[in-house]
């Protein structure tokens, strides 16, 4: 057997273009012995089937790549400009992908940024202007309390001015008429919140709903009935937003549900 080797190497220009391709092969001066290539392909061993096989498919994998080596080969310098040429065309439009989608992702992280602040200051106005609505429906409640005021004169109050009877009772009357208007005005602002207000006087004791603050003997009623009812409780909704001040009936001594003095 005899080696050959040849270098095959490209022109300057196509070098210059970033390309220098050099192929190994080798070629026998006689041909092989038939018997000696059919005993050296016969294995009588089945153990070194699996390495034979291996040997196969890199066998068949150098073979494929020398195809390929052989067609680069045949090809012409016009045929090579022309698959350079193509492939820098594929290279620029690869490029121009990328850039595509850098400037998309740029201006998507710009979009995201401008929505993480435009969403931030709407927070935090809605947080600012929450009780607007409250505030506006407050103002016609502020506005009822100045008129109740100004019907009754300074002058009025501090004796500088003479008033007959009939006069006081005519200024009581509308300042009672003024601030019987502000609290049905205030209430409806309040109900328009889910807030309404409750008298628990005659109602039995609801720890939930009333805080006790002190005892009234009345034999008339139960005990632990609300007898007296120092200040109204409000609702917000189903939640007591302030338990009514009560007074309840105490249980009398001769009450069985109350236990004697020392009793366990």
């Amino acid at each position: 057997m005899q080696a050959k080797l040849q270098m095959v190497g490209w022109s300057p220009s196509l070098s210059n273009a970033g390309f220098n391709y050099r192929t190994l092969w080798f070629s026998s001066s006689s041909n092989p012995d038939p018997n000696t290539h059919s005993n050296t392909n016969s294995n009588p061993n089945p153990a070194s089937g699996s390495a034979a096989s291996g040997e196969q498919t890199n066998s068949k994998n150098e073979q494929g790549q020398d195809e390929k080596s052989d067609s680069i080969d045949s090809m012409g310098e016009p045929e090579l400009r022309s698959e350079v040429g193509k492939l820098r065309d594929l290279l620029k439009e690869e490029t121009k992908k990328g850039e595509d989608m850098k400037e998309k992702l740029v201006r998507t992280l710009a979009d995201m940024e401008n929505l993480r602040e435009r969403t931030s200051r709407q927070v935090s106005e809605a947080r600012q202007f929450a009780v607007q609505g409250l505030v506006k429906s407050l103002v016609d409640v502020a506005d009822n309390l100045e008129r109740a005021a100004g019907s009754v004169s300074i002058g009025d109050v501090d004796g500088s001015n003479e008033i007959d009877l009939d006069r006081a009772l005519s200024l009581l009357k509308s300042l009672r008429e003024g601030v019987v208007l502000t609290d049905n005005i205030l209430m409806k602002v309040l109900e328009s919140q889910g807030v309404k207000r409750y008298d628990p006087l005659g109602n039995p004791f609801d720890p939930n709903l009333h805080n006790a603050l002190f005892e009234v003997p009345d034999a008339t009623k139960e005990p632990g009935t609300v007898a007296l009812v120092i200040k109204k409780g409000y609702m917000l909704h189903d939640r007591a937003v302030r338990a009514a001040e009560v007074g309840v009936v105490a249980a009398t001594n001769d009450d069985p549900g109350k236990d004697e003095p020392g009793s366990p």
